[in-house]
C-alpha cells in the first residue's frame, strides 16, 4: 500500500517483518506440542522464542533459494543449532503461511470492528441529534416528501451495524489453521498434534484440507470488506450530493488553513467523502481477486499467492482509512439549517401530491382520473391551494376537506423513545 493510504496499526501487522514473526510464533507453537508430546528433544520452543529472524536475513537467503518460507526455515534453524532439523517437522509451507495469515487477518478484523463500533457511535449521537429536524426527501434525486434527518442518519446507522455484524462472523470463519502437511493427509504428524498447537493459537484445524486453507474463507472476509465499503460510499456519495452548491444542506469539515481549490478561493470540495467513492472502488476490485483465488488446481497452486500479498493488507489499510475518513467527516459534519428550511419551502407544493390523490381516492374518485388531475396541476407549478380549490370545483368536493386532510397527514413526528430504541 502506498504510505498516503496506510493505517499504521494495519501496516505495523502486514510488514514482512511482523509476517516473519508470526511465522516463527507458529513453528515455536508447534514445536511445544511436539515436545509435550515426546515426539522431539525438549527445549527447541523455547529457543526459537528467543531467536529473531530480521527480514532482511530473509530476503538475502531468498536470493538463493527463490523461496520465502525455506529461507525463513533455513535462517531460523542455522541460528537455533542444536536439535534446529525438528523445526518445520512434517510440515509443509502453506502449513506455517495460512495458519500465521488467518492470526493476521484476525488481528486486522479486530481493529476493523473497533473504529466501525467508533463511527457507529457517531452516527448514532447524529441521529439522535437530528431526530426532531425536518428534511425534504428526494427519490431519484427529486423532491419527494418530508422526512427527519435523524431517520436518514438512522438508515445509514442500521446498515454500517450489519456490516459490522458480517465481519463479526468472518472472524469465526477466518479462526481456522492447517498444521496437516502435504496435501493435508497428516503423513508425518497426527490430527493430535494439530489440534492442540492450534488451540494455543486460538484456532480450530480445517476439516478435510487439502494443502491449504480453503479460499473461499478468505473471499468471504475480503467481499465483506467490500460490502462495507459500498455501504461507505453511499454514504459519502450522498454527502457529496447534500453539499452541492444548489443543496448545501450537509458538508464536510473544512479545517482552519485548508484550501479547497489552487485557483478559486471560495471552494469547498468533498474531498474526503470523494476519496472515500475512489477508494471503495479499489476495493470491489480485491474482492473480485478474491473470488477467482478459490479456483485452484487439485490440492493447491500458489496462483493465489502473489494476489494475496497485495490484497490482504491493501483491503485492510484502505477499510481502515476510509472508516477513520467517514468518522472525521461525522465528528464535524456540518449541518445547514437554513438550506434546509429553504429547501423545504421551495418543495412545499409539490410534497402535498400523495396526500391529495389518497383524499380523492378515499371520496371514491378514479385513481388514474385523480392521479392525472393532480400530476397536471403539479406539473404547471400551482400552489397546493389553487391546486385544492380546482379539483374540489372539478369533482365537487369540499376543499376544506381536503386541507384539513392534508394538514393533519402533514403534521410529522417522531418519538423520543421508540426512535432510541431502535438502537439498541
Amino acid at each position: 500500500m502506498i504510505e498516503r493510504y496506510q493505517y499504521r496499526e494495519i501496516e505495523k501487522i502486514w510488514n514482512d517483518q511482523n509476517k516473519f514473526d508470526t511465522w516463527k510464533l507458529v513453528e515455536q507453537k508447534y514445536l511445544e506440542t511436539l515436545e509435550e508430546n515426546n515426539i522431539s528433544p525438549s527445549g527447541i520452543a523455547k529457543v526459537i522464542e528467543k531467536t529473531e529472524v530480521l527480514k532482511d536475513e530473509v530476503y538475502e537467503r531468498e536470493k538463493i533459494t527463490n523461496h520465502d518460507l525455506a529461507s525463513f526455515v533455513d535462517i531460523l534453524q542455522s541460528k537455533v543449532g542444536d536439535n534446529s532439523n525438528w523445526i518445520h517437522y512434517g510440515l509443509t509451507s502453506s502449513d506455517v503461511v495460512d495458519t500465521a495469515n488467518s492470526l493476521l487477518i484476525k488481528q486486522s478484523l479486530s481493529i476493523t470492528i473497533d473504529l466501525l463500533d467508533e463511527l457507529l457511535i457517531q452516527i448514532e449521537a447524529k441521529a439522535k441529534q437530528e431526530m426532531h429536524t425536518p428534511v425534504i426527501g428526494r427519490t431519484h434525486g427529486v423532491f419527494a416528501e418530508t422526512t427527519f434527518l435523524g431517520n436518514i442518519f438512522g438508515n445509514w446507522h442500521q446498515e454500517i451495524k450489519r456490516n459490522k455484524e458480517r465481519l463479526e462472523d468472518c472472524v469465526k470463519t477466518i479462526s481456522i489453521g492447517k498444521l496437516s502437511g502435504p496435501v493435508g493427509n497428516h503423513t508425518v504428524v497426527d490430527e493430535n498434534i494439530e489440534e492442540t498447537t492450534l488451540k494455543k493459537l486460538g484456532l480450530e484445524a480445517e476439516i478435510f484440507a487439502s494443502q491449504i486453507v480453503a479460499r473461499d474463507r478468505y473471499a468471504e472476509i475480503i467481499t465483506s470488506l467490500a460490502i462495507l465499503a459500498s455501504s461507505f460510499e453511499r454514504i459519502a456519495t450522498n454527502i457529496r450530493g447534500y453539499q452541492r452548491s444548489e443543496v448545501s444542506e450537509l458538508s464536510e469539515p473544512f479545517k482552519d488553513g485548508q484550501k479547497g481549490s489552487s485557483a478559486m478561493p471560495h471552494k469547498k470540495n468533498p474531498i474526503a467523502s470523494e476519496r472515500i467513492t475512489g477508494l471503495a472502488r479499489v476495493v470491489r476490485g480485491y474482492a473480485l481477486s478474491s473470488m477467482e483465488n478459490i479456483v485452484l488446481w487439485h490440492e493447491r497452486d500458489i496462483s493465489n499467492s502473489s494476489v494475496e500479498r497485495i490484497i490482504l493488507p491493501d483491503t485492510f489499510n484502505l477499510i481502515c482509512f476510509i472508516t477513520k475518513d467517514l468518522i472525521s467527516i461525522f465528528n464535524g459534519l456540518h449541518i445547514n439549517y437554513k438550506a434546509i428550511e429553504k429547501n423545504l419551502s421551495d418543495a412545499a407544493d409539490k410534497l402535498s401530491s400523495q396526500k391529495i390523490l389518497s383524499v380523492l381516492v378515499k371520496n371514491d374518485i378514479d385513481r388514474d382520473e385523480a392521479y392525472r388531475s393532480v400530476q397536471d396541476l403539479t406539473f404547471e407549478n400551482f400552489s397546493t391551494k389553487e391546486i385544492v380549490t380546482k379539483l374540489s370545483e372539478k369533482f365537487k368536493i369540499d376543499s376544506n376537506l381536503i386541507l384539513d386532510f392534508i394538514e393533519k397527514e402533514t403534521s410529522l413526528s417522531n418519538d423520543e423513545e421508540s426512535f432510541n430504541n431502535k438502537f439498541k
